[in-house]
């Protein structure tokens, strides 16, 4: 009898401190974080600082970003793509039923790459550098701008409603 009452207390034990790490472990991160986490890990993301350092050293360039954003991001992700293109991931997360995240996808590539961004429907801006720039509405809910500059090709894209082309002309202006 006495072996079952030292066996049931160990169990006890044994399962009260399970209960508290995986009770710690579930109620230590918000739902947004955890979220983050696993966007982050799906998209193959690293600190965007590192992604471009990588980029310059593949390419022997060296990248301008943007002074100007559309939003203040939290957060600044960024990888090398399969084509060798540099990815750059601007994010400012939401808060469910508070307000929506925002988010800003920046695309660095060599020159010669833009091409493949760029068709005969596109509108043709000036910038003031003199650079052309083609903006493409894809749908209502997409629409994007790509433009050379520094023997760069540059691409970006959000939703008309969270950011419009003026804007887009000012983020590609701010870059030098």
């Amino acid at each position: 009898m006495r072996f079952y009452k030292f066996s049931f207390v160990i169990i006890m034990l044994i399962l009260s401190f399970t209960i508290v790490i995986n009770s710690n472990e579930a109620h230590g991160k918000s739902h947004e974080e955890r979220q983050l986490e696993e966007f982050i890990k799906g998209n193959d993301y690293i600190p965007a600082e590192k992604a471009i350092v990588e980029f310059e050293e593949k390419y022997g360039g060296k990248v301008n970003l943007p002074k100007k954003l559309p939003f203040e991001p939290s957060h600044r992700f960024g990888n090398i793509d399969e084509e060798g293109r540099l990815k750059l991931h601007f994010m400012r997360p939401g808060k469910i039923d508070k307000y929506p995240t925002l988010d800003f996808v920046f695309y660095v590539m060599p020159e010669i790459d833009l091409d493949l961004f760029i068709n005969a429907s596109d509108k043709v801006y000036t910038l003031k550098s003199g650079e052309k720039a083609y903006y493409r509405q894809q749908h209502k809910h997409f629409h994007s701008l790509a433009f050379t500059g520094n023997k760069l090709g540059y691409h970006f894209g959000s939703n008309p409603d969270n950011i419009d082309l003026d804007s887009f002309i000012q983020i590609a202006e701010s870059i030098r």
